[in-house]
């Protein structure tokens, strides 16, 4: 008896040593390190980046920062995924959708209706299933600027939310500023299908049409072929040429910041980096002009996703819980300078030329067409995505007529989807 009751004791004692070694572990654990993967290099000025650092020095922890250029992002992210590598919070426009089993239901976690239904619609929602894998960091929208100061120059009154200008009117005047604004170029738009499809939703085309619980192809209708003449027109015209042939990498972001540009087609994402890098020129936000069948704006933004198999990945859900308090997420929009995907919060700048444009920006948002809807209900991009970029880089090049760019693509998309050709 007496030999049990040593041993019951020893045993007794160093289950108290490892209670202690593991509370004294837990204890000294200490402050913990959030990885966050962000698609491009943020400035000092970064909106998330600040409020991140608000949040490490408020809790004692820490963020690490990796950043891999979106294009890489989906490549990259499966290995990642396959090697259990992963970063704990990640903001992005697309892998949510593309391996949602890869990420946490964050609408198990929040309630979702503290948040703008658009935003849900367009950023987060999966349009195969309820799951919510991300939630809307940004609310942005596609967005016209204007030089001032070019515009000043020949005698040039921009157009008003009431008053739009059609696109006969967009090209007479790009063409005036280019010879007598004092700019190397009237128009320049950014690199991407995306602020191209504006012309065709105006234009009155899309990408596909719904039918019944599928889709048709539509891409090479006549209202987008003659759209994407106009459009070669243009680039040869008074344009940037090489950035849409495919000849340059060059942001034209910087043309338009350098004053070499008299009207900018972009989008709400540079508000903020403009309002703060534009020293040295006047400018402004004007309306999107208007075709055919009306004006166009396209819904976009990111979302911020936690994977399911995240090293820190409560750490990344409690940055979440923190950020998207009103407070907080007030003070993250006030650096952003974006619009708000939060109920109840907006951004309301004291800058009286500030709060004029965001007029404008908000009016965009009755701009986005029923065609955008279905075009991304239908999820073509996971047939083919880069490969329309090139059919219209081709094109604006002069390699191929528009006619043959769309008409192949058509073919490609149809074949690969089962969708049916229309035209």
């Amino acid at each position: 008896m007496k030999k049990v009751s040593i041993i019951a004791l020893v045993v007794l004692l160093l289950g108290s040593m490892v209670f202690a070694a593991g509370a004294k572990e837990e204890a000294t654990q200490g402050p913990k390190a959030l990885k966050v993967m962000l698609s491009e290099e943020p400035s000092s000025e970064d909106a998330l980046l600040n409020t991140l650092k608000d949040w490490a020095a408020e809790t004692g922890n820490t963020i690490d920062v990796m950043v891999i250029p979106y294009e890489d992002q989906l490549t990259k992210f499966p290995l990642m995924a396959r090697n259990n590598d992963l970063p704990d919070l990640i903001s992005t426009t697309r892998l949510t959708r593309l391996y949602p089993d890869e990420f946490i239901d964050l609408g198990k976690e929040f309630d979702m209706s503290i948040f703008e239904p658009m935003a849900v619609e367009i950023i987060v929602q999966d349009y195969k299933s309820d799951k919510k894998a991300n939630l809307p960091q940004q609310f942005t929208i596609t967005n016209v600027y204007y030089n001032k100061d070019a515009f000043n120059r020949v005698g040039l009154v921009a157009p008003t939310v009431d008053n739009p200008w059609t696109f006969e009117e967009l090209v007479k005047n790009a063409k005036l500023l280019k010879e007598k604004g004092g700019v190397k170029y009237g128009m320049a738009m950014d690199s991407s299908r995306a602020r191209y499809d504006n012309l065709m939703y105006a234009n009155g085309g899309s990408m596909v049409e719904k039918d019944g619980d599928s889709f048709v192809v539509t891409i090479n209708s006549p209202q987008n072929i003659a759209t994407l003449e106009a459009f070669i027109e243009w680039n040869n015209s008074f344009m940037p040429k090489a950035i849409w042939a495919g000849g340059s990498t060059d942001n034209p972001a910087d043309y338009f910041k350098n004053g070499d540009v008299g009207i900018y087609f972009s989008g709400t994402w540079n508000y903020n980096t403009f309002y703060n890098e534009i020293k040295g020129m006047n400018w402004g936000v004007m309306p999107s002009p208007v075709g055919p069948a009306g004006p166009s704006a396209i819904l976009g933004g990111s979302g911020l996703g936690v994977p399911v198999n995240a090293k820190n990945k409560d750490l990344a859900i409690d940055f979440l819980k923190w950020f998207y308090t009103k407070e907080n997420f007030q003070t993250y929009l006030n650096r952003d300078k974006g619009l708000s995907s939060l109920v109840g919060v907006t951004y309301s700048p004291a800058d009286q030329q500030v709060a004029k444009d965001y007029k404008v920006l908000q009016s965009e948002v009755s701009k986005v067409s029923h065609a955008f809807s279905v075009d991304e209900s239908s999820m073509w991009r996971n047939f083919y995505d880069n490969e329309y970029r090139d059919a219209m880089r081709q094109a604006v090049n002069g390699d191929i007529s528009a006619a043959k760019a769309l008409n192949d693509f058509a073919e490609l998309l149809s074949k690969k989807s089962g969708w049916p050709l229309k035209y």
